[in-house]
C-alpha cells in the first residue's frame, strides 16, 4: 500500500509542477520578473510538491531562466539589449555568492528572509506608478532640452556623439549596479531580480515601462542560470520537479508577455502587489 501511495505521489509531481510553472511564469511576466515568489511557497506546501525550503529556492531558479527568455521573446519590441547585457554581466557575478549565502542559512530563517522581502517588495510596483509620473516631469524642470534631446533622433554625427556620451552612464554604469544587486537576490532567493531591476530601471534611466519589463525579463536568464548550477553543486535541485516546471514556466510566461501588453498597467500593478502581500504575510506565517 505503501508503494502504491509513494508512486501515486510520484505522478502527480509531473502535473503539480506544470501547473506551478504556468501560474507563475503567467504571474511573473506581466511584472518583469521570474515568478519565483510564486513558485517556491507552492513548491514547499505540503498538499502539493513539499520541497525543502533550500531545494524550492534552487528549483526556482532553474525555471526563472525559462521564464526570461520566453518573457524576452514576447517584449522582444521592448527590450534595451546594451542595458540588458550591463545587467546580466554584472549578475552572472553576484547570483553565485547569493546563491552560496543560501547554503549558510537554516531553512526557517531562508522563509522568513523571503517573507519579509517579499512584503518589501509588495509596494513596489505600485509606487513605481508614481515615481515614473513625478521623476521626468522634476528631470525636465532641471534641464528643460533634455526630453527633447533624448526624443529627437538627428541625424549628424556631432549630436549622436554628444547623445552617447550623455547617456554612457545610463546605459552601462547604471543597468551595471542594478546588476549586482539583482543578481545576488536572485541567486539567494531564487527568484529573477526583477522586482528590483523593473523599478530600478523605470526611475533611473528613461525606459518606458514596457522596456522596464522586456529588458528586466531579457538580463535574468544567465545569471539565473549560474545561480542554478551553484545550487545544482549544492544538491538544492530537485530534477524531477525542475523539467516540468520550467516548461510551464517557459509556456505562462510567453503568454504572460503577450497578454501584458494588453491588459490595464494599473491593473497588472495592484494585482501582482495583492499577491506579493498574500504571498509575503502567508511565508512568514509558516516560518
Amino acid at each position: 500500500a505503501s508503494s502504491t501511495t509513494k508512486s501515486d505521489m510520484t505522478t502527480m509531481v509531473t502535473p503539480k509542477a506544470f501547473a506551478i510553472g504556468t501560474v507563475a511564469g503567467v504571474l511573473g511576466s506581466l511584472a518583469g520578473m521570474g515568478g519565483g515568489f510564486v513558485m517556491i511557497p507552492l513548491m514547499t506546501s505540503k498538499s502539493l510538491l513539499r520541497l525543502s525550503q533550500h531545494q524550492a529556492h534552487g528549483t526556482s531558479l532553474f525555471a526563472v531562466a525559462a521564464t526570461g527568455m520566453a518573457g524576452a521573446l514576447s517584449y522582444s519590441g521592448h527590450v534595451d539589449w546594451e542595458a540588458a547585457a550591463a545587467v546580466a554581466a554584472c549578475g552572472m557575478v553576484t547570483a553565485r555568492f547569493g546563491a552560496i549565502a543560501t547554503t549558510k542559512l537554516s531553512g526557517q530563517a531562508l522563509k522568513k528572509s523571503l517573507g519579509v522581502f517579499m512584503l518589501c517588495v509588495a509596494p513596489l510596483v505600485p509606487a513605481k506608478a508614481y515615481l515614473v509620473e513625478h521623476y521626468p516631469s522634476r528631470k525636465d524642470e532641471t534641464n528643460p532640452d533634455m526630453s527633447t534631446t533624448m526624443v529627437t533622433r538627428t541625424t549628424t554625427l556631432e549630436t549622436k556623439e554628444k547623445k552617447e556620451w550623455s547617456l554612457l552612464p545610463e546605459r552601462w554604469i547604471v543597468p551595471g549596479l542594478i546588476g549586482c544587486g539583482s543578481g545576488f537576490l536572485a541567486g539567494l532567493f531564487g527568484v529573477g531580480g526583477g522586482a528590483v531591476v523593473v523599478p530600478a530601471l523605470t526611475v533611473m534611466t528613461d525606459m518606458t515601462h514596457y522596456q522596464a519589463l522586456g529588458t528586466s525579463l531579457c538580463a535574468m536568464s544567465l545569471p539565473a542560470i549560474v545561480g542554478t548550477a551553484t545550487h545544482y553543486s549544492k544538491g538544492n535541485v530537485s530534477m524531477r520537479v525542475a523539467p516540468v516546471l520550467a516548461i510551464g514556466a517557459f509556456a505562462g510566461a510567453f503568454a504572460g508577455g503577450k497578454l501584458g501588453q494588453n491588459t490595464n498597467e494599473n491593473t497588472l500593478r495592484w494585482g501582482f502587489s495583492g499577491l506579493m502581500t498574500f504571498l509575503g504575510l502567508k511565508t512568514l506565517i509558516r516560518a
